[in-house]
């Protein structure tokens, strides 16, 4: 449990419902949750989808530790869960002594206990073992900090400009970063880059200013400068001094991807005074606006702190990209202005965001996610092709299949519809069916030449390891797709991308009832074992199985959700299906392969996968478990990454009692709701009551607006009311009826089957 230190302030007081517990909401977020094991969360003061997050680093990789004891400064981005490090910029130190060494070597580093720490949305505060008591609080594109120096200590601040998460060691970028002192102001530039080894760059311009005027300035590169006030170069950064003084030292930092000039109108244009307890007020009331659009109620303390955490994880990225004048840096390189009203955004992890946090964007906030979905097409429009885990202005191309397709589709299937879709829509199907190059002479699907003939890829000859994830991958996304096509009236295009998405057949292997790799000659992989690693890898832990990126046959078997009923028929129907989704989750938590495992993205839907088999009930009890058995309120309460939200997603869909499972379409499938009662303020004006009635997690029947509704699928359709209840009656025992007809299953799309009667829509 974390004590509350003296010198920081209350939480301010708002006018929102309060949990059973008493708690609001916004008091309920533990930012902490995830900052330990593999979560790579962090306790930065952020606004929803802010620019800048100012916060600390424990180690040089930026990432904040939380079993590590000692910081090495605060420092103005960051991006939340991602499995590689990336920003971490302009870590801030506040020192007590003399500056005597290089701190561009990484020597300056302060001890600090979790005793006096505290973190809030958009607030954190520390108290360090030199005495020093740091505040931070942020607005979009500009921070403020409080520093309160012991009496009669010196009080100087670091500015490490060239000390990124990312910063290249090996000379690749030769100015890495620049630094101006003048008047009370500290103005820099940052060049990094190179997220997950990828060949990326990014600039981010920065400008502090302070209340107070300097009695001593520094800068360094390879070697202390006293009394200097510029320089350029790798690992470079500043010292400011200030008269010795007991009373509270105000700085302000605004950022800008665009230029210095811009962070400087930044800065003004968001803090023009030095009133650090408004900036303070200011974010909570920004917090308390976005958490409440989810009102959930009763439940245990712990769950509600997982719950609203985890939707404060899915409200941190994409980030906003541009600055207040609308300014920003395309993906060609060029500064472009906006329209007023129009907003640039950046930091898309697809392939693991549209699984679940893109529709939650869609319904809580249509305007932003449209404009989310606008950034994408810009980004498009200026490099020739839609992106591969877009970060800043660059396109990374990490992690494999064409996320950022089924993110436009699924951001249009719910709600969202204030983009250029038929833009959008050219440069979907221009990736489906051109295999060209596109930033760094990459591919946006590599081996699509082949899938296009083939209907897959294939391992050539071991030169492609994530081959069949590759081709399930471009599967989901040539479903998403013809879903957005066909909604726009593009019907022959709408027709080949459903037809192309049953490739997963060619893959299919009957003899071991799995997706199985091929090899150039159209081969199956031989020597090859569902249940275990090809045979030059031997350990689950911490390999793939061959022909799948991240997971195995069984994980990315179930990741089919478009045509469940397809591939339960393929298996043999669910007397078979259920026994093999049984084994499959008789393991929920861990890297458990190659068992279910809700540590990684392609298992995420796969709970729901009993519903088409007439069986969920069985998902209930899954949903149950996964909900217990791998999310905790303490620092390693996250399975795995949080990858931008997505993992968070989990918890978050799952409490509610839904899932969306179906790529590209807007719907969910019903599970098991955690809460007695929960609404939900769509951005469409729009309430979706949820209410569970009974004791127990197995649902015993489900009303809407009143009426008996029998089918586990939710249709955003079917919400066309001002206000809206769905009415779960709850149970100790299962219900092995409800839901358990054909008809009642969510829906399947497969032109290929029998009485197939709309190449479209469901069958």
């Amino acid at each position: 449990m974390r004590r509350v230190f003296l010198f920081l302030l209350a939480v301010p007081v708002i006018a929102v419902a309060q949990g059973a517990a008493g708690r609001t909401p916004y008091e309920l977020v533990n930012p902490f949750i995830g900052t330990a094991a593999d979560g790579n969360t962090f306790p930065a003061a952020t606004l929803p989808f802010g620019m800048i997050q100012w916060g600390p680093d424990t180690r040089a990789d930026g990432w904040y530790h939380y079993g590590d004891k000692t910081l090495r400064g605060f420092s103005l981005t960051h991006i939340s869960g991602a499995g590689c490090p990336l920003y971490a910029d302009v870590p801030v130190l506040p020192w007590t002594g003399e500056v005597t060494e290089n701190p561009g070597s990484g020597t300056y580093t302060l001890d600090f206990s979790h005793d006096r720490e505290q973190a809030h949305p958009g607030y954190y505060a520390v108290e360090t073992a030199n005495g020093v008591k740091t505040e931070l609080a942020a607005g979009l594109r500009a921070g403020m900090a409080r520093f309160v120096f012991p009496e009669g200590a010196t009080r100087t601040l670091l500015m490490e400009a060239g000390n990124s998460a990312t910063v290249d060691e090996d000379g690749r970028k030769a100015d890495t970063s620049a630094v101006t002192i003048k008047g009370n102001t500290v103005t820099g530039t940052v060049h990094s880059g190179g997220f997950c080894n990828s060949n990326t760059t990014y600039t981010l311009y920065f400008a502090f200013q302070f209340a107070e005027p300097f009695s001593a300035t520094g800068i360094w590169d390879a070697t202390l400068h006293p009394g200097a006030t510029e320089v350029s170069g790798r690992k470079a950064g500043a010292w400011v001094s200030f008269a010795k003084s007991s009373k509270p030292l105000l700085a302000k930092v605004g950022v800008s991807f665009v230029s210095v000039e811009n962070a400087l109108a930044n800065l003004k244009g968001e803090m023009p005074g030095w009133d650090f307890d408004a900036v303070h007020r200011a974010a909570t009331r920004a917090w308390t606006s976005a958490l409440g659009k989810v009102d959930a109620t009763g439940g245990s303390d712990e769950q509600r702190v997982l719950f609203y955490t985890g939707l404060y994880h899915m409200l941190l990225s994409p980030n906003l990209f541009s600055d207040n004048n609308g300014d920003y840096v395309g993906f060609d390189g060029k500064v472009r202005r906006l329209k007023t009203g129009e907003e640039q955004y950046a930091n898309y992890s697809d392939w693991d965001i549209y699984r679940d946090v893109v529709q939650l964007h869609a319904l809580l906030f249509p305007h932003r996610s449209a404009q989310m979905m606008q950034s994408l097409v810009r980004d498009a429009e200026q490099s020739g092709w839609l992106s591969r885990w877009a970060a800043a202005n660059d396109n990374t191309y990490v992690m494999g299949g064409d996320s950022e397709a089924i993110l436009l589709a699924e951001a249009f299937s719910f709600g969202t519809r204030r983009f250029d879709t038929q833009t959008a829509l050219k440069y979907m199907v221009k990736g489906a069916t051109d295999p060209g190059t596109g930033l760094h002479g990459q591919s946006e699907r590599p081996g699509l030449a082949e899938y296009l003939k083939n209907g897959y890829v294939s391992l050539n000859g071991g030169k492609n390891e994530s081959a069949a994830s590759n081709s399930l991958e471009y599967n989901n996304a040539d479903f998403a797709v013809s879903q957005m096509a066909a909604a726009l009236g593009d019907k022959a295009t709408a027709d080949r991308l459903l037809r192309s998405a049953q490739n997963w057949r060619k893959l299919w292997d009957p003899e071991t009832g799995f997706i199985r790799p091929r090899q150039l000659d159209g081969s199956f992989l031989q020597g090859w074992d569902p249940d275990h690693l090809a045979p030059h890898h031997t350990n689950w832990d911490t390999a793939d199985q061959m022909g799948f990126e991240e997971g195995s046959a069984w994980q990315y078997t179930f990741m089919l959700p478009f045509n469940y009923a397809g591939l339960f028929k393929a298996m043999g129907g669910p007397e078979v299906v259920i026994p093999k989704l049984d084994k499959f989750f008789s393991k929920v938590s861990g890297w458990a392969l190659p068992n279910y495992t809700v540590t990684n993205e392609p298992d995420f839907c796969a709970a729901y996968a009993y519903a088409w088999a007439g069986a969920p009930w069985k998902t209930q009890q899954v949903v149950d478990r996964v909900q217990r058995e791998t999310f905790f309120n303490k620092p390693e309460g996250l399975p795995g990454n949080d990858d931008l939200g997505a993992t968070s997603g989990v918890y978050v869909w799952n409490a509610l009692g839904m899932y969306p499972a179906i790529p590209g379409v807007g719907g969910m499938v019903l599970g098991t709701p955690m809460f007695p009662h929960a609404t939900i303020r769509l951005g469409n004006g729009h309430v979706l009551e949820i209410a569970a009635k009974g004791k127990g997690i197995y649902v015993q029947g489900v009303t809407l607006n009143g009426r008996a509704y029998t089918s586990s699928w939710l249709p955003l359709s079917a919400l066309g009311a001002a206000r809206n209840v769905l009415e779960f009656r709850m149970g100790e025992e299962p219900n092995k009826s409800w839901a358990a007809r054909p008809e009642d299953a969510p829906p399947s799309y497969d032109p290929l089957a029998v009485g197939a009667t709309a190449s479209h829509g469901p069958r």
